[in-house]
């Protein structure tokens, strides 16, 4: 499974979901968008989960987050690319 990066961090809302949505528009199967974010963006995931998107967020601490979200359809390869930490 192919991993792409993007830092939303910096960026104020509604800029983070912007870029989110817009990245994620450019995946292919066997792609997965990992998100360094400050928050859990919880409207997002309503967005994702109605349009055949499956996420995955681990919470560093109160203001750091990594978000990866990946087709439904990709969720075997996601699970056994983190469990193998072999994303590429």
């Amino acid at each position: 499974m192919q991993l792409f990066k993007v830092d939303v961090t910096a960026l104020e809302p509604p800029e983070p979901m912007t870029v989110i949505l817009t990245s994620l528009a450019q995946l292919t199967t066997k792609q997965c968008l990992l998100i360094s974010h400050r928050r859990q963006p919880y409207p997002l995931y309503e967005k994702l989960l109605q349009t055949g998107w499956k996420y995955h967020c681990i919470v560093h601490d109160d203001n750091n987050i990594s978000l990866y979200i990946y087709r439904l359809n990709d969720h075997d390869d996601f699970q056994c690319h983190l469990e193998n930490n072999s994303f590429t």
